[in-house]
């Protein structure tokens, strides 16, 4: 298993995550996968530079797809992170082996925004944000929120019941 963590995170990389997330699970590199950031040389760089002492790339939607197979069939150990579920069922729609590499999903902070319907603290979807969800649930994965990892999780079928009534 080459991926060792699969992540939602709209902050991509920050300190929790690096604090929290690396020390819990097997980590030989971060796997951004963003097209804004990999479009926006400054904010790359600021990506890059977060924890000089794991590896980590940026890549759009487009190029992860094509460099998935070969970090998937590595011996290492990866976390693979987005920004948001519709960047996840669009980099799934290209290599649907990630659902079968790597089943479950951990959902991290998503900002304030407006619309949004509270699940944690910290974390809040907004209704457009709804059908992704579906679909990667649909997908097979399993969906977790959780902002750090001795923390509980609340699941995909708790939110959708909760946004059900």
């Amino acid at each position: 298993m080459a991926i060792s963590f699969l992540r939602i995170d709209d902050r991509l990389i920050h300190g929790q995550m690096a604090a929290s997330w690396i020390g819990s699970s097997p980590c030989d590199g971060l796997v951004v996968v963003d097209d804004d950031a990999a479009d926006n040389e400054i904010q790359k760089r600021v990506l890059l530079s977060i924890l000089p002492s794991v590896k980590t790339w940026v890549f759009s939607i487009d190029e992860a797809a094509e460099k998935l197979p070969k970090i998937m069939a590595s011996l290492k150990k990866y976390y693979l992170i987005v920004r948001s579920a519709s960047a996840l069922v669009n980099l799934t729609a290209r290599n649907d082996q990630l659902v079968k590499i790597h089943p479950r999903i951990n959902v991290g902070p998503l900002s304030k925004r407006q619309d949004a319907i509270a699940i944690n603290k910290g974390q809040g979807i907004i209704p457009e944000e709804i059908p992704a969800f579906e679909r990667l649930k649909a997908l097979g994965f399993t969906i977790e929120f959780r902002l750090l990892p001795d923390t509980p999780a609340v699941s995909w079928d708790s939110v959708a019941a909760k946004l059900a009534r």
